[in-house]
């Protein structure tokens, strides 16, 4: 029984399990904290659990670690538009939604609620830091296919899921071919956010050249939200139900008694283990009600700092625009990704380089507003701006290192 329970807590951490892959998660929060106020991370601090040490990468992938043990949080993970067809047309919520009552954009507003004025605690910290990079990984905003986990493709020749292709296939592939800003930019404020990962190259690229100089002008719209609040996803026009499954009596005891077993192990091995354990019912129950609160029927919209819908209806067009092939066809040959025509369109567009860059502004302009409830507005900005007369060349790649990185 031990050994099951460790097998089944180590495959949580298995990398290929992991939505945006871990890279992709560690990036987003790695660029958001960046651009966090230091009042917001001083706060933060005190809310990450002692081994982050302060970072919020460490704690990007943690909510994909731990769906066996808080069930019925998967849907947070996505949001499935009803009539959704990516390829051929796309739709997002114009017909209303499949899993409308929890889905990643009531989860991002539940969590961000929760972290007012720097309350809330740690879950919902990790929680919130996972979920808004998955709002800008596409295919969590689909459910044609499962998400695109049900749709085969080959990428570099093997076969793999649309899904997975766009989780970590694409990120991989360029932070493995990536070689330029491997020296530290002249920024104590951006080297000291860094985790010393694969990818600290890449987000140097992205913060330094993307957010710096090529989308300097769209940054605020890329943070704004409606003035009078982002909508829910709403499909009826009443209240939907509160939760009421009974998961019966046997099911809670045998719960309540594996986290008893557990807490007589040494502590290393019991932390591993209790990622297993599903979590009590009650935190279970609580974390959907908590959701399900958010769809009033006479309070369609939400007015805050986070606004999921509005970020989330762009993102999505990527599925049209990029990510599904037109001429799929699940029953024909597999179709290969890795070229000019598809690979080489993203790249030249720098697709992937932007969700990042605005997933990562985005957490930080959420945490910031909510950690000091209101009273910080927007992202923080603490190196230089551009300025292509000072830019020197030991702070921006030559011609021909420019063209290697976009390839």
């Amino acid at each position: 029984m031990k050994t099951t329970a460790l097998a089944l807590a180590a495959a949580a951490f298995a990398p290929n399990v992991l939505a945006w892959g871990a890279a992709g998660h560690e990036i987003v929060a790695t660029i958001a904290e960046i651009h966090l106020y230091p009042e917001v991370k001083e706060k933060l601090c005190h809310i990450l659990p002692p081994e982050a040490e302060c970072h919020l990468a460490p704690v990007a992938a943690w909510a994909d670690t731990v769906r066996g043990r808080y069930p019925g949080t998967g849907p947070m993970h996505y949001v499935n538009p009803k009539e959704d067809n990516p390829g051929t047309h796309c739709t997002f919520g114009e017909h209303g939604w499949i899993n409308e009552d929890v889905n990643v954009l009531t989860a991002i507003v539940n969590k961000t609620e929760a972290l007012r004025g720097g309350g809330g605690g740690d879950i919902n910290l990790r929680f919130l830091i996972h979920l808004m990079g998955d709002l800008h990984q596409p295919l969590h905003l689909t459910g044609r296919d499962r998400g695109g986990n049900n749709a085969r493709f080959k990428f570099e020749g093997r076969v793999r899921s649309l899904h997975s292709v766009w989780d970590s296939g694409i990120l991989l592939k360029n932070i493995r071919e990536f070689s330029n800003y491997t020296a530290p930019l002249p920024s104590k404020h951006i080297e000291e956010a860094l985790p010393g990962a694969i990818f600290d190259s890449y987000v140097r690229w992205i913060v330094w050249e993307g957010i710096r100089q090529w989308w300097p002008n769209v940054q605020e719209e890329w943070l704004a939200c409606p003035a009078d609040g982002d909508p829910y996803p709403h499909s009826l026009l009443e209240d939907i139900p509160r939760n009421e499954v009974d998961h019966g009596e046997w099911y809670r005891s045998a719960v309540d008694y594996a986290h008893g077993a557990v807490g007589y192990l040494p502590n290393a091995l019991g932390d591993v283990i209790r990622l297993s354990i599903p979590a009590p019912v009650e935190v279970g129950e609580g974390m959907r009600d908590a959701l399900l609160e958010l769809h009033p029927k006479n309070e369609p919209k939400h007015i805050g700092p986070a606004c999921p819908y509005t970020w989330a209806r762009e993102i999505h067009g990527t599925n049209c625009a990029h990510a599904w092939p037109l001429e799929y066809d699940p029953h024909g040959p597999l179709i290969e990704l890795d070229t000019d025509e598809y690979l080489g369109k993203i790249g030249r567009a720098k697709v992937l380089e932007r969700l990042f860059a605005m997933g990562g502004l985005r957490l930080a302009k959420v945490l910031n507003e909510a950690v000091s409830d209101g009273k910080l507005k927007g992202v923080y900005v603490n190196y230089p701006k551009y300025e292509a007369e000072n830019e020197t060349a030991e702070a921006r790649p030559s011609a021909e290192t420019r063209r290697t990185a976009e390839l």
